[in-house]
């Protein structure tokens, strides 16, 4: 009996002591797992133009909270205001000058690459809101079309180059590359195997003459984790 009553006392202390440290260790938030992820994407960039973006990103945790990244994305049209309004005030002016119609139409396709690192919130391994900021570089091809005699880029520029300088692209070229700045905020969501982002980017080019070149980028990602 004395045996018993000893390992019953045992036994009440022995739980008194680990109650704390369960409790402990119940509270301790769940790290997420270390993974790395390669998405694909679109979305849309505002700016002077609203037009449809495309982009393919990688990423990998360094540490729990710090992920690095690298975001390959194609822009449809990121044509200044500027360089919109001198295509329209030439069209009027050889309209005018040669009594028949001209319409030029035009576009800045672009491709980009960044690279960067984004700072994750939360302890949740499914849902991780973030910010970030990265830096790269962007080419830009300017293409000019005529309502009916087609593609006159070329002609264009040698003709017209000197008025249509927005600064954005060399009007002796018909294509320039910039350095790029961004920054970024999004969330990052964890479904089974696969992972999805919803993400705004701000974008700022460099090394530009009279106008100041930056523009807005939503977008949602879908892809896998690995």
């Amino acid at each position: 009996m004395k045996i018993l009553k000893s390992a019953s006392i045992v036994s009440a202390c022995a739980l008194g002591l680990a109650a704390p440290a369960l409790a402990q260790q119940s509270a301790a938030p769940v790290e997420a797992p270390v993974r790395g992820y390669l998405v694909g994407g679109m979305g849309a960039a505002t700016g002077a133009q609203a037009a449809p973006t495309f982009s393919a990103e990688i990423g990998d945790h360094v540490t729990r909270d710090v992920q690095v990244y690298a975001t390959l994305s194609y822009y449809d049209n990121l044509m200044s205001e500027a360089a919109g309004l001198h295509l329209a005030q030439v069209s009027n002016d050889l309209t005018a000058l040669t009594g028949t119609s001209w319409n030029f139409q035009g576009r800045d396709r672009a491709y980009a690459l960044t690279v960067g690192a984004k700072y994750l919130f939360g302890y949740s391994p499914v849902v991780r809101p973030y910010v970030g900021g990265g830096l790269g570089i962007i080419n830009l091809e300017r293409i000019i079309r005529e309502q009916s005699r087609g593609n006159l880029t070329s002609a264009f520029l040698s003709e017209f180059g000197a008025g249509a300088g927005d600064g954005v692209v060399d009007v002796t070229q018909e294509d320039t590359t910039k350095p790029l700045g961004e920054l970024t905020a999004g969330v990052g969501v964890v479904v089974g195997p696969a992972y999805v982002d919803f993400g705004y980017r701000f974008r700022k080019g460099f090394h530009t003459m009279n106008e100041s070149f930056d523009f807005s980028q939503l977008g949602a990602s879908v892809g896998f984790k690995f």
